[in-house]
């Protein structure tokens, strides 16, 4: 999840809070970290209802959620053009100060179609109460995670250069490629057996 949601979204986080006091950096890490945090842990509690509201099985989800990861990797491994897929409205609105926290670093970004796949697959791998409340722990986790990166983003990116980012971006695309794959073939596996 940290692999799939971190590179692209430090990158907006910069590009957006690069002429930010530190105090106002602060404050759009919490608030992306935290909103990213809600809906990923909205997802693990109802994931369930939308997905038979839809009439949606998770080997699709996996299948689906694998391919979408491995176009992430792609773009990691810089195989494939980045960018972000927005409406005009959305890139005027998100110049915003106030908005950029929310749209776009915590959703699409943040707690995007991968992060949403990766929490409904994780919950449907290991069924149990216990273990939702660990997904939601590791959720946590990797929003507290994402904060500290975003909170120390220009330190971050003044002591690994643009080579460490770049270095560290594609070791991150190589693993969420290997994750993606594991996805789409469990998914696959899933739909054999089923």
């Amino acid at each position: 999840m940290y692999a799939n949601a971190h590179y692209l979204a430090t990158v907006v986080n910069l590009l957006f809070t690069n002429h930010c006091t530190r105090r106002e950096q602060i404050r759009i890490a919490a608030e992306a970290a935290f909103a990213s945090a809600v809906v990923l842990i909205l997802f693990v509690w109802g994931g369930d209802a939308i997905l038979n509201f839809f009439d949606i099985s998770i080997p699709a989800f996996q299948i689906a959620g694998g391919f979408i990861f491995f176009l992430y990797a792609l773009q990691m491994l810089q195989l494939l053009p980045t960018g972000m897929k927005t409406s005009a409205q959305e890139e005027e609105e998100s110049l915003s100060r106030e908005n950029v926290a929310l749209v776009p670093i915590a959703t699409p970004l943040l707690a995007g179609p991968g992060a949403i796949t990766a929490v409904l697959v994780w919950r449907h791998s290991y069924t149990g109460g216990s273990y939702s409340w660990l997904i939601i722990l590791a959720t946590v986790l990797v929003c507290c995670t994402i904060f500290l990166t975003f909170s120390f983003g220009t330190y971050i990116r003044k002591t690994l250069g643009l080579s460490g980012i770049k270095v560290l971006s594609r070791i991150m695309g190589l693993l969420l490629a290997v994750l993606a794959v594991q996805f789409m073939v469990n998914g696959f596996v899933g739909i054999v057996s089923g």
